[in-house]
Order: structure tokens, then C-alpha cells, then sequence
């Protein structure tokens, strides 16, 4: 009986083991996702107004600028030349992404929407340009301070990279050293910081799946 017993604890003691590490191997990884923020990007700061645009190539998975010669590529994922930028789809890459603007705070947005990506076409681009259209504001000769190229709050650009992932991404300033704009320095058109610079936030699922 006593040996009956024993039999009796030491299964139970190895189904509890079992059943432990089963569950702990079905858990999974939560891997955090980090932003990321990319600073000074040269988006044609000394291109004359009304020459052909020169973009610059970045790619957000890696974090970095990309030569010229990757622009037929689908290594780059967004594309800068003064207030246009691109996304590697349609017209302007071979790429498979996309892109679309939606309204919220950044860090609240947790999940990418299940359909409204945009590709760029010869009659609109995924990220449209014009003040009030898409990302920014141009506040013109009477607003406050004049003629600046400002970011609207609460506007997030939900991009499709060149190889099919999703990112979200708040453009923060496209002046050199992000300035602060409320300063009488910034309001100056003498003494302001070079336009066409981008620095902007982000956060790339790098696992092509919709979860940020």
C-alpha cells in the first residue's frame, strides 16, 4: 500500500512538471518594440525652388541613409526632398509599400489599420504634400511665425515598407537641429535654422505583422 502511495505522489509530481514546462514553452516572447528617432536627414536643403528634386533614401529597418544606386531597390522605405516624400511603391519604387496619414497620438497607436494605404501614382503620392493636405502646415507670410513649414500634432504616417512590414512614423521638424520654434531665433528668418532637414520618430515591426 505504502509503495502504491509513492507511485501515486511521484506521478502526480511529474504531471505537475510536465504540464509546467509545456506552458512556459507556449508562452510568446513579447519582444518591445523600440523607437526610434532619426535626426538632420538632408532632404535637398540646397536645391533652387523649381530645379528637379534630389531625394535622399532611408530605410527604417536599419536606420540609415542609403546610396543613390539603392533607389531601384526595395532596401529604401521613405524618400526625401523638401516637403515631398516618397514611399517605395507604385511610381516611385519597385517596391511594396505604401503609406497613409491618420490622426491620434503616437504612442497610442498600437495596431496598423486593416485597409487606406496609398501608393504613390503620376497623380498623387501615398504621402500627400501641400499645407494642411497631409503632415505639415505652412503658416505664410501673416502666421506666427512667418512663412514656416510646421508639423501638425496629432498626425502619424502609417507606412508600408519596401518589403511588405509597417512602421509609424511623426515627422518632428524639417529644420536643421530640430529648433524650437516658439523662439524669437526661430521667428526670425535671419537667424532660423536651415529648412530641409528632417528629424522624425518612429517604430518599425520588423516581423510583418500589425502590432507596434
Amino acid at each position: 500500500m505504502k509503495n502504491k502511495f509513492y507511485q501515486i505522489y511521484m506521478f502526480s509530481l511529474l504531471s505537475i512538471f510536465a504540464f509546467s514546462s509545456c506552458d512556459d514553452s507556449d508562452e510568446p516572447e513579447i519582444v518591445e518594440l523600440e523607437v526610434q528617432t532619426a535626426e538632420d536627414i538632408p532632404a535637398n536643403p540646397d536645391g533652387a525652388n523649381g530645379a528637379p528634386p534630389s531625394y535622399t533614401f532611408y530605410d527604417l529597418d536599419e536606420g540609415i541613409i542609403l546610396a543613390k544606386s539603392d533607389s531601384n531597390s526595395t532596401k529604401w522605405d521613405l524618400a526625401f526632398s523638401k516637403t515631398t516624400i516618397l514611399t517605395n511603391s507604385g511610381v516611385s519604387g519597385p517596391g511594396n509599400g505604401g503609406a497613409m496619414i491618420v490622426e491620434g497620438i503616437f504612442e497610442d497607436i498600437k495596431t496598423v489599420p486593416e485597409t487606406g494605404f496609398n501608393t504613390d501614382t503620376e497623380e498623387s503620392l501615398a504621402i500627400p504634400t501641400g499645407s494642411e493636405n497631409g503632415w505639415y502646415t505652412y503658416t505664410g507670410p501673416t502666421g506666427s511665425p512667418a512663412h514656416a513649414i510646421l508639423p501638425i500634432p496629432g498626425k502619424v504616417i502609417m507606412v508600408k515598407t519596401g518589403d511588405g512590414k509597417y512602421a509609424k512614423v511623426e515627422i518632428l521638424s524639417i529644420y536643421e537641429g530640430n529648433p524650437d520654434t516658439s523662439t524669437s531665433e526661430f521667428e526670425d528668418l535671419a537667424t532660423r535654422a536651415t529648412y530641409g532637414y528632417y528629424t522624425f520618430r518612429y517604430v518599425v515591426q520588423t516581423e510583418a505583422n500589425t502590432s507596434f
